[in-house]
């Protein structure tokens, strides 16, 4: 098979324990695929705000990234949007009274930052532990606090992407009877962290664009992975791979495995299928 296009996963699968470089070995294979003639592009949960150095617009590569698990497509230089699907205020409401029964913390991604209450805030902070990554990397720069999450939701927000950072073990059974019974997309795309967004947007439906921009066939692709949200990627690239690191689900939705992120295993994966 002859692999064109390399889809790839950030966080878990590309990026360093640091969650913002990329190993000297994979930054080596990436600079050897792109000399080959494949390109590369950037298949992730993040937004293009929260895009690490490592992704950067020069980087000789498609000039793509899919964003929001889907929800985004847009060019690295300059941030411009080539297609989007968005949650709607009629989506969001039943979905902020489900979380509130729950006493779940949720996060709304708008524009630049991440919107949520201060008591949501308070709940992550409680939390603390598995959630310090993001309280002080990601929300001490792009949380924005709203007092109403309602009020907040005109009709015409654009909505990305939600987030549930924690779900309590006890709470993963009925909290996946709620997003079953509303019409969106979800993913667990941690042990305890859940990613919501419209009902077509998936890393899948994201690699299909981008291989109708680049005029690639996706049997030309593979796909790097390693999370609940790269399963629908993973099945839909020509080769799926998963790293070493990731849960068995995940693992059996790919073609072949990898060893862990932490140990190059994305490098491994490019040496092996695309050099």
């Amino acid at each position: 098979m002859e692999i064109r296009l390399i889809a790839m996963d950030l966080d878990g699968t590309a990026l360093q324990p640091d969650r913002k470089s990329f190993s000297p070995r994979l930054e080596a294979a990436l600079s050897a695929a792109h000399q080959k003639g494949v390109a590369v592009v950037p298949i992730t949960g993040r937004q293009f705000f929260l895009l690490p150095p490592a992704v950067r617009p020069e980087a000789e590569w498609a000039g793509l990234a899919v964003l929001s698990n889907g929800g985004e497509v847009r060019r690295l230089a300059g941030g411009s949007l080539l297609s989007g699907h968005y949650l709607g205020r009629e989506a969001l409401l039943p979905l902020l009274e489900g979380t509130e029964s729950l006493d779940l913390p949720i996060e709304l991604s708008t524009g630049e930052g991440l919107y949520l209450t201060r008591a949501g805030w308070d709940r992550q902070r409680q939390i603390d532990g598995p959630l310090h990554f993001h309280l002080t990397e990601v929300l001490a720069r792009y949380g924005r606090e709203t007092d109403d999450l309602r009020a907040f939701l005109a009709p015409a927000t654009p909505v990305q992407k939600v987030n549930l950072p924690y779900v309590p073990d006890g709470l993963r059974e009925e909290t996946a009877r709620l997003l079953d019974a509303l019409p969106l997309s979800w993913f667990w795309s941690g042990p305890q962290a859940v990613e919501i967004g419209h009902p077509n947007a998936s890393k899948a439906g994201g690699l299909l664009e981008v291989c109708a921009l680049l005029d690639v066939a996706p049997a030309q692709t593979m796909a790097l992975g390693d999370s609940g949200n790269d399963i629908p990627m993973l099945r839909c690239a020509g080769l799926g791979v998963a790293m070493g690191n990731a849960p068995p689900q995940v693992q059996a939705a790919a073609d072949a495995v990898s060893v862990p992120y932490d140990q190059d295993g994305a490098a491994l994966a490019i040496e092996q299928y695309v050099l």
